[in-house]
Order: structure tokens, then C-alpha cells, then sequence
């Protein structure tokens, strides 16, 4: 297995950290477009790209912690789930945020009585049907993290100094 030094670790976790942040912003820009609009990003792509590298992410801030805490071995302990966890938790409150507007929408447009009736279209790549369901597995998937977190915080004993 190869290993890299802690200094580079954070390096990593750093360019990580502004890779998912750049990854969601195209997200956030692009999902609901006017459907007019030219398709200037690849949502689903890059969606898909933020979650894998959202996961990515939350394995190195395990392995950093764990080498903080001295563990050096391949099992990470309970920090990689932990980390998992969080990052989870941020996916869930980046989709449900996320404009999902879609279908037909009139605007008002003009100045007092000139005001016009402008029909618009929306189109919406992640849907808030599809939010929903990403939640609900997201949400599973960290109940699944936190029974493992208690039966771990449950089993594991610590040496108290009297």
C-alpha cells in the first residue's frame, strides 16, 4: 500500500476541499436553467463527480485524524466513519438547497401599467422528486454510520487516571 507523508495528506485534503466546493457551485449554477438557456455544464456529471469526491474527502480526514491520534495501519478505527458521517450530512444540506425550480413560470415584466405576462420555462436536471430520495439514502446510510459509531462508543473502554 503506498503512503504519502501527513504534509501532503493535508495538501490533498485541501485541493479535495476546493475541488467539491467548485463541483458544487456548478451544481448550484446550473441544475434549473431557463430552457432557452444554452447547457453550459454537465450537472449530472459533475453532481456525480462531487459526491464521489465529498466521499474521497471524508477518507482522508479520517486518515489525517487517525495519523493525528497515532494510528498509522490501514483500518482508520472510527474517525473514517465519523468523517464519512459529516461529509454525508453536507450533501444533505447541499441538495436541499439546491434550485430545483422546473416547469412553466409567468413573469411580470414592464414598468406599472405596460407590465407584460412572460411565459418561461425551467428544466431542472436534479428534480426535488430525485432531492428526496438522494435524502432518504443519504439519511440511511448515515443511520447505518451512527449504529456502528454506538456500537463502537459502546465496546470501547478508556483508561481513567483516579
Amino acid at each position: 500500500m503506498k503512503t504519502i507523508t501527513l504534509s501532503h495528506a493535508l495538501k490533498h485534503k485541501n485541493r479535495l476541499a476546493g475541488e467539491v466546493a467548485r463541483l458544487r457551485e456548478i451544481v448550484q449554477r446550473e441544475n434549473s436553467r431557463k430552457d432557452t438557456q444554452a447547457i453550459r455544464a454537465d450537472v449530472r456529471a459533475a453532481f456525480d463527480e462531487n459526491v464521489t469526491r465529498s466521499r474521497e474527502l471524508a477518507a482522508f480526514k479520517g486518515a489525517i485524524a487517525a495519523a493525528n491520534a497515532g494510528i498509522t495501519g490501514t483500518d482508520l478505527g472510527i474517525y473514517g466513519k465519523l468523517n464519512l458521517q459529516a461529509e454525508i450530512r453536507g450533501l444533505i444540506a447541499f441538495i436541499k438547497a439546491l434550485n430545483t425550480r422546473e416547469g412553466e413560470v409567468v413573469e411580470q415584466v414592464g414598468f406599472l401599467s405596460r407590465d407584460e405576462a412572460i411565459r418561461t420555462v425551467f428544466i431542472a436536471v436534479i428534480t426535488r422528486d430525485e432531492v428526496d430520495r438522494l435524502t432518504v439514502a443519504f439519511q440511511n446510510e448515515i443511520e447505518r454510520l451512527q449504529d456502528e459509531i454506538d456500537e463502537f462508543n459502546a465496546i470501547t473502554r478508556i483508561p481513567l487516571s483516579a
